[in-house]
């Protein structure tokens, strides 16, 4: 009887912790899914006026042009500067709300990896080494996965503010591509990069938190994969693994998870 009496303890301790955890995840796929709402009423409500500003900003520059002080053009290239800013955090919050709708075409990682440096402007003191290979060649939708390139990048420069190397490989693992972007900057501790994927999360002054759960969802969307490994003074590495062959072609349906167990569907036909 002690026996049962404990073994029934036991199980009523497990499932005390599942229904925990079920609820934790509930209640941030609830958070997110009223994140996606306001973003979509945000988005539009922001992005009129956004509009107005800019198109103003623009006839102040072609009226003034040359009657322009110095200070006053640095003024108006500041207000071009934030009001593309506050557009991008606009996109994110879009981008990590809705559903993903892969455009697929056929590439190869060079290629993917050099058009993304070339979106990219590359401090004097940072020295970039691309050893990516032209195979294997690849089908994915090449705009998201630039774009996801352009943030990793951008992340390790930032990561460089005294300069350092970044080191970009790639290499084929079964019916999969890794890509490896290395960086000699200032590491991550422990406690980062276990929040690295969390929505809203940024060790930056300036910056949403949306740049590597929106990459980790376009990976994720390809049914690939991504990690980071990184040590405190050395540097970082983030591996982006991604399939040679997507699994289905043409009308299939693409599966792709939300973040904390939300799953949603797009068909491609």
């Amino acid at each position: 009887l002690e026996a049962y009496a404990d073994e029934l303890e036991l199980k009523v301790e497990e499932r005390t912790r599942e229904l925990k955890k079920s609820q934790e995840q509930l209640l941030k796929a609830q958070r997110l899914a009223v994140i996606g709402e306001l973003a979509g009423m945000v988005g539009h409500d922001l992005r009129n006026p956004l509009t107005s500003i800019a198109g103003a900003t623009y006839y102040l520059k072609r009226k003034l042009d040359s009657k322009m002080s110095v200070e006053v053009r640095e003024m108006l290239e500041l207000i071009e500067k934030n009001i593309a800013y506050s557009n991008k955090i606009i996109s994110d919050l879009l981008d990590y709300s809705r559903e993903i709708e892969l455009e697929l075409s056929e590439t190869n990682p060079k290629t993917l990896v050099k058009e993304a440096l070339s979106l990219v402007k590359i401090p004097e003191n940072v020295q970039v080494i691309n050893l990516v290979k032209n195979k294997p060649k690849i089908k994915c939708d090449v705009e998201k996965m630039k774009r996801t390139f352009v943030n990793l990048i951008k992340n390790a420069v930032e990561a460089m503010p005294n300069g350092g190397k970044l080191t970009i490989r790639s290499r084929k693992v079964g019916d999969n591509v890794e890509i490896a972007f290395t960086d000699t900057g200032v590491g991550m501790s422990k406690e980062t990069l276990k929040k690295l994927w969390v929505p809203l999360f940024t060790t930056k002054a300036k910056g949403m938190g949306f740049g590597l759960p929106i990459c980790k969802r376009f990976i994720e969307a390809h049914s690939g994969c991504i990690s980071c490994e990184s040590t405190v003074g050395k540097g970082t590495t983030f591996k982006v693994t991604l399939p040679i062959k997507p699994k289905k072609l043409g009308g299939e349906k693409v599966w792709v998870e939300m973040p904390e167990s939300s799953l949603l569907t797009t068909t491609r036909t």
